[in-house]
């Protein structure tokens, strides 16, 4: 997410629950979308949230792939007919993703007022990187000039 677009989310008169997992968890609106279809239709397999998502099958294996990698689901293999298998989903469910969310952007809020802390510092080396580099660049000009 850049700055421009946390900006953007702090400032919005309103705030749905899709900005704050965007911006808490990386999560894209394609993936949320997969995961509501778990938590409102239940456990699924990939050709079943394909159909409720009206996606193809290749992208509903990858938004789902995507939610466990984020640990917004689970995956269990369940046995089929001679000795096939497939592929249950299942979402975790919203409080815990909840807690998750609000851990993030704990952590998140912490690294900021750090930050805060230290800015006068960083900004005192920062413009004296500045003037270095600048010094530096005048003086290579100066010798250009004389050579």
């Amino acid at each position: 997410m850049s700055l421009k677009d946390l900006q953007s989310l702090i400032t919005t008169p309103q705030m749905g629950a899709d900005a704050i997992m965007k911006c808490a968890l990386g999560v894209r609106t394609t993936e949320m979308e997969a995961y509501c279809t778990l938590v409102t239709g239940g456990p699924a397999t990939v050709q079943d949230v394909a159909e409720r998502l009206g996606k193809s099958r290749p992208t509903a294996q990858r938004l789902l792939q995507n939610l466990v990698d984020k640990g917004l689901a689970s995956r269990e293999e369940r046995l089929i007919g001679l000795g096939g298998y497939q592929y249950i989903y299942s979402p975790v469910p919203p409080e815990a993703m909840k807690v998750a969310v609000r851990e993030t952007l704990d952590r998140w809020y912490r690294r900021m007022l750090n930050e805060l802390d230290d800015l006068p510092s960083k900004l005192d080396e920062m413009g004296l990187r500045c003037q270095r580099r600048a010094g530096s660049q005048s003086a290579a000009r100066a010798r250009g000039l004389q050579n």
